[in-house]
């Protein structure tokens, strides 16, 4: 267990705080007992500009993780890759496939495995559940078993669409903290609900402390989001931080129905875990 671990939201859809930007995208800095994790790396047009707003040093990082490889996730890695120390990268091999939605190609901006193997410590391939640190670790890919939960939108491995994208890259972060477990998604491609399962799961706990991320619950429906709301229940979920793709109207639900545990998830925000409740 970690006896102490703080996140700090780097890139968000929206920024609060002098200073700092908003894009569509996703970056979490994770500390977990002196570890330093890179969680994700937006589109890379505002990673660098708020670190420095916010006092993060990026440049001595133990390990960076990716969720999946869409570009809002993965464009800022080799400006970061540019500016640290050679470190670790944890990623799924399907992030670097070729990914196409209505508005074209959403990839990760590095599609080739040797740029990174040139340009990183050590490159860790997480199809299965791996340990990043002691108490840190990637779900890897996500058993698909909710029948209402899909990956969230129109995605293809082809330009003309022929070829679905099942994203079976997605992948969610889980700290053990004295608070209990911690959950970090991505965009939850692979649905709330089988996540936090899996989760449950690997780690054996009846309880998840907190859920922060992106929920990708833009086009669900009344009967999806009574669900997630009831996993979200089933879990005892006493922090919920969802952002980025999760939607408006889906963020106002599970505001309305978690009202004292919801808490903002924007740029600037920094949530702390270091004491049992």
């Amino acid at each position: 267990m970690n006896k102490s671990c703080k996140i700090t939201v780097l890139v968000e859809n929206t920024a609060s705080g002098r200073g700092l930007l908003g894009e569509h995208g996703l970056s979490y800095f994770i500390e977990a007992d002196g570890r330093r994790l890179l969680f994700d790396t937006g589109q890379g047009l505002t990673l660098l500009h708020n670190a420095k707003q916010l006092g993060v040093s990026l440049e001595n990082l133990d390990a960076i993780a990716l969720s999946h490889g869409h570009y809002d996730h993965t464009g800022g890695l080799m400006a970061v890759l540019d500016l640290c120390q050679p470190t670790d990268l944890f990623l799924h091999p399907a992030a670097l496939k070729l990914k196409y939605s209505p508005r074209g190609e959403i990839g990760c901006p590095v599609k080739e495995e040797e740029p990174l193997k040139n340009r990183v410590r050590r490159l860790v391939w997480t199809e299965k559940p791996t340990e990043i640190f002691p108490g840190v670790s990637l779900t890897g890919a996500i058993p698909r078993n909710h029948l209402l939960e899909d990956t969230g939108g129109l995605f293809w491995q082809t330009p003309t669409g022929t070829q679905a994208d099942l994203l079976l890259d997605d992948q969610a972060l889980f700290l053990d903290t004295p608070a209990g477990v911690v959950v970090v998604l991505g965009c939850a491609h692979a649905g709330v609900i089988n996540t936090l399962d899996y989760i449950a799961e690997l780690t054996g706990q009846k309880k998840l402390h907190a859920v922060i991320g992106g929920m990708h619950l833009l086009r669900a429906g009344v009967e999806r989001l009574r669900a997630t709301v009831g996993a979200l229940e089933k879990y005892e979920v006493k922090v919920l931080g969802a952002n980025h793709c999760t939607g408006m109207a889906a963020m106002a639900y599970l505001w309305q129905n978690f009202a004292g545990e919801c808490v903002s998830c924007s740029v600037g925000t920094r949530l702390e875990f270091s004491v049992a409740e």
